[in-house]
């Protein structure tokens, strides 16, 4: 599938119309990468969209209306061809629509539009969830997915950089089990908002926090002025992963509507933690800055 691009005087970045990912997010002043760049070997993508599913289903299943549905982690849209609604040298907005082949994992009719837009050194994110039915309300969960470089700077390695978020409030702390649910016994609050990134950090899975409010998340180095600085709200969920014990070199920040399922789920979807449900001909609306500093 095809690459789009938009660009201005700082930024040259490209989205893939197969999942509307990004795949490069390209400084113009100093030719930085700032976006992982998928090598197959580690983890071979590199800024997925998690919809209509955030996480992972317990068994990969969930129940609506009395009949189970298969559903992989992160959902379909990942994987699925997006169309281009409009297009401008700064601005791309990328459309999916349900189909007999999504009907077979998720019975609802939608559209999911993806809209990209950058002004100086920020791309915006936008997500725009519909609900096409006339009568049902319709179940989702909505995130992204964005994997960094790390090292930014070559005179710089992994050890170097922290992940800062502000402000400095008590989180909920979602431990994940081996099956990567949600432990709700040991679900807990934490006060740390400095992270020291360590291949070690994610022995244990993926960090997730709550980010009830209005939320920034900078990924940073003392030896080096070149950082990105996420900012959103209304996303309450923020996953920070890289993987382990087969390291690569970056990290993933996350803002996300949506969560893994708990171990104690009754996989019923009406009752999922974090599941958004949007009335007939309804429009959810949500949004993310990232800022680029070279």
């Amino acid at each position: 599938m095809m690459n789009k691009t938009i660009e201005n005087d700082l930024l040259k970045v490209c989205i893939s119309e197969k999942g509307a990912e990004l795949t490069s997010i390209l400084s113009k002043k100093e030719k930085t990468e700032f976006l992982w760049q998928a090598d197959p070997a580690v983890w071979g993508r590199h800024a997925p969209i998690l919809f209509p599913i955030v996480g992972k289903l317990k068994e990969d299943r969930y129940a609506f209306n009395g009949k189970d549905y298969p559903m992989s982690q992160h959902g379909f849209a990942r994987d699925l061809s997006f169309q281009v609604i409009q297009q401008e040298e700064n601005h791309l907005r990328f459309s999916l629509t349900d189909d007999e082949e999504t009907w077979n994992h998720y019975p609802f009719h939608f559209r999911l539009e993806i809209d990209y837009r950058l002004e100086g050194n920020k791309l915006y994110t936008g997500y725009f969830v519909t609900n096409l039915d006339e009568e049902e309300s319709m179940y989702f969960s909505i995130g992204a997915h964005p994997g960094l470089k790390v090292p930014l700077e070559e005179n710089t390695v992994f050890e170097d950089y922290v992940i800062e978020i502000s402000p400095s409030l008590d989180r909920r702390l979602f431990p994940v089990t081996s099956e990567v649910l949600i432990d709700r016994p040991k679900i807990n609050k934490t006060k740390q908002a400095h992270f020291p990134l360590r291949h070690e950090l994610f022995k244990d899975g993926v960090i997730i926090l709550d980010t009830l409010d209005e939320t920034q998340v900078t990924l940073r180095s003392t030896k080096s002025e070149k950082k990105v600085v996420f900012r959103y709200q209304e996303m309450p969920y923020l996953g920070i992963w890289s993987p382990y014990p087969n390291t690569g070199d970056f990290v993933c920040i996350e803002p996300w509507c949506g969560i893994a399922d708990m171990v104690d789920t009754n996989g019923e979807l009406t009752q999922k933690e974090g599941i958004h449900s949007l009335a007939p001909q309804a429009v959810f609306e949500r949004a993310f800055e990232m800022q680029f500093f070279d």
